[in-house]
């Protein structure tokens, strides 16, 4: 029969080490985990940095003429909201993500939303939805390692770090988005350049309507 010394060190040991297989079986069975705390998507998949994607450009009228029409851009605190299409269909995701993007509100100015296409509709594409910016994607050998995704979010170092694939729901994409924003807030005073520029732009919108 054990001591009772010797009890309420087991019982001791016991209380320190029971967390960590806790903790590991409610990661491997995702039992008891917080709907906010799980990503809807692949987390951190095996999809190269944006900055390697074979990608060409063309001016758009989303885009400003100082503009940088390169996807991947130096020194920049935006995040990447990227989605392509289904081929041959009406585009339904351009308007949902659209919607998305405005309902982030103050945050949206840290989002940047690429469409991609096909490289043979480089010519003939036309934005529709204000700030989204196109991509066109170079015909590569398949299969090119986004694979079946469909969404992507990239940070600002253009590493993809939660894409998502099938059925797209748009509101497990925004809560994602929401969360990794909250989580990485952006320097103090570049989101003060931004805003001062939205600012700047508005007022020159207002002069310029008769």
């Amino acid at each position: 029969m054990l001591k009772p010394d010797k009890l309420k060190l087991l019982l001791l040991l016991a209380i320190l080490f029971f967390p960590v297989p806790l903790a590991w079986s409610m990661w491997f069975w995702k039992v008891g985990v917080p709907d906010d705390s799980t990503v809807h998507g692949d987390l951190m998949p095996q999809v190269s940095n944006i900055r390697d994607w074979p990608l060409s450009y063309r001016d758009t009228p989303s885009q400003s003429e100082n503009s940088n029409p390169s996807m991947y851009q130096h020194q920049n605190q935006r995040w990447y909201l990227i989605f392509r299409c289904p081929a041959d269909e009406s585009c339904v995701l351009r308007d949902q993500l659209w919607r998305m993007h405005r309902a982030l509100g103050r945050e949206a100015i840290r989002v940047q939303r690429w469409l991609l296409l096909p490289e043979n509709q480089m010519y003939s594409a036309e934005v529709k939805f204000k700030g989204e910016q196109l991509a066109f994607l170079n015909n590569v050998p398949e299969p090119f390692d986004i694979k079946q995704y469909r969404v992507w979010l990239a940070d600002p170092q253009g590493q993809v770090v939660v894409s998502y694939g099938g059925k797209i729901i748009v509101e497990d994409v925004f809560d994602d988005l929401r969360h990794l924003l909250k989580r990485n807030p952006a320097p103090p005073q570049w989101q003060a350049q931004q805003w001062q520029t939205k600012q700047r732009q508005a007022s020159l919108t207002r002069i310029a309507e008769p």
